[in-house]
């Protein structure tokens, strides 16, 4: 949610690739650059309101993201995606004439940890840095600030603490969980902050944590990591679509993306429980070239094959989810994930319909969509179901998240 913290240098690292991965990583078709993008000043104007909320202070953009579900702001390039109202209004959040009392948001915090370069081509090569506390600790003021500006806010927050393992000491990884992961799986008093303040874990394998190292040193901790998880029963989320911000090759960040990866993880914690962010989007054309991702083309069906990967860890693994973020910037996903869904036999859509959540991916939904307010308008408008949204963004999310919910408060009753 800040600028600040990403390595770029390890970024730019990263394009040291084959050719096929450099036309292919953050390049790909329907990713960021569309032919529309590609309009007039559409791409200038999309990054300059992406780096709008970046640039500022988290605090400003909590504040900033409950402002635009109230209304306060108008839109601009795209008016396609306007609610007929504002989502919050009267102290509630509406959608299809359900309303909703609070809104649990999950800030991830990513662990964009420096380590030390061992590149020769540089001057000045990168230094081993610390990067995880200062931006843990940003978030957490972040919150206090939409506290303190908001007192009568829907947010309430619950954050997931990054961890890339492979850059972390034993005793480093040891210590973070033990002071800063909340296993209680209490909800917290309204707009306060508890000791120990995140309740999942959030892994993002592009940067370079692999589910399953050779290396038997990375092995012991992230072995450590799952049996930390599932021991306390606490949520992980894992990034897993084939683009994003890198910090290895495309082949290497595809490798250790595949959802594929993760089985034998889950083969030895079984109840480890794990959502895969996006839904395994690929965006790559050699991914959706496969004649499984033509054929599901043909009956207008997702065409990843990372999608009908995480499907059969579903079926496998009781602790398997996946969510909508950023996916959800495109009305075509909701039409096809919609469309798969129906097809299916009832027990097999019953039990993939409990694991789906919803998830905004804000600010880097910007990339796709004008505002925060667009991303909730075009879950209104999909072909999904009034129960199947309930599912959802509540029931689905409160069970992926262990917590014991607090008095019923009929969230979402007619209006």
């Amino acid at each position: 949610m800040t600028i600040s913290e990403p390595d770029f240098a390890s970024f730019l690292n990263s394009f040291y690739d084959s050719t096929a991965g450099i036309l292919s990583a953050n390049t790909a078709t329907n990713y960021i650059i569309t032919p529309q993008m590609l309009r007039g000043t559409a791409l200038v104007d999309t990054l300059q309101n992406t780096l709008a909320a970046f640039e500022q202070p988290i605090g400003k953009t909590l504040i900033m993201m409950e402002d635009d579900l109230c209304g306060m702001f108008q839109p601009k390039a795209n008016k396609e995606h306007l609610p007929l109202a504002p989502f919050i209004n009267d102290g509630k959040l509406h959608i299809r004439g359900m309303e909703a009392e609070k809104m649990l948001m999950l800030p991830l915090i990513m662990d964009f940890t420096k380590s030390q370069s061992d590149s020769d081509r540089i001057y000045y090569p990168s230094r081993s840095e610390d990067k995880l506390i200062p931006y843990l600790n940003a978030t957490l003021k972040g919150i206090k600030e939409y506290y303190i500006e908001h007192p009568d806010g829907l947010f309430e927050f619950y954050p997931f603490l990054g961890i890339a393992t492979e850059k972390h000491s034993m005793e480093y990884i040891e210590r973070i969980l033990d002071e800063n992961i909340n296993t209680s799986h209490e909800m917290h008093a309204p707009h306060t902050i508890p000791d120990k303040p995140c309740y999942g874990i959030k892994i993002y394998p592009p940067l370079g944590f692999r589910p399953w190292p050779d290396n038997r040193k990375d092995l012991e901790k992230n072995r450590y990591l799952y049996a930390f998880c599932e021991k306390h029963r606490i949520p992980i989320i894992t990034h897993t679509d084939d683009q994003g911000f890198r910090g290895v090759s495309a082949d290497d960040a595809w490798a250790y993306t595949d959802p594929e990866a993760w089985r034998t993880v889950l083969e030895n914690y079984p109840e480890i429980i794990i959502d895969f962010a996006h839904f395994g989007k690929q965006y790559a054309i050699a991914a959706r070239s496969r004649m499984q991702s033509i054929s599901a083309r043909l009956k207008h069906h997702p065409d990843s094959p990372w999608f009908y990967s995480i499907i059969s860890l579903m079926k496998d693994f009781p602790g398997v989810y996946a969510d909508v973020s950023f996916s959800g910037c495109n009305p075509s996903f909701y039409d096809e994930l919609t469309q798969y869904l129906h097809s299916l036999k009832d027990s097999d859509r019953e039990l993939i319909s409990r694991r789906i959540l919803f998830g905004s991916d804000f600010s880097v939904n910007l990339l796709k969509v004008e505002s925060y307010t667009e991303y909730y308008a075009i879950l209104e408008e999909s072909p999904m179901s009034d129960e199947e949204i309930i599912a959802m963004a509540e029931t689905n999310p409160l069970s992926f998240l262990g917590l014991k919910e607090a008095e019923k408060s009929k969230r979402h009753r007619r209006s």
